[in-house]
């Protein structure tokens, strides 16, 4: 089953890989993500990735600093394209 954009409607092919906001859940292509280290997985002992995938709304809601470029605030090389 083909999944698609919840801003775009962008259809992936088959046996693509859906990924999601882990804020409110849609599915984003990649013009329309944003992935950012996010505190929200700090509270783990143990060495974790903290970067989270992000719809553009949410990471304007909830990561303010990054959608303002503010340096450092991204997460390194998983930017959208």
């Amino acid at each position: 089953m083909a999944w698609e954009c919840s801003d775009c409607g962008q259809k992936e092919p088959n046996g693509s890989k859906m990924t999601v906001c882990h804020h409110c859940g849609r599915p984003v292509c990649k013009r329309h993500r944003e992935s950012v280290d996010d505190d929200a997985f700090a509270w783990s002992e143990q060495a974790v990735t903290r970067i989270a995938v992000h719809c553009l709304d949410c990471w304007q809601v909830f990561h303010p600093q990054a959608a303002a470029g503010q340096p450092g605030a991204r997460a390194q090389g998983l930017t959208t394209a």
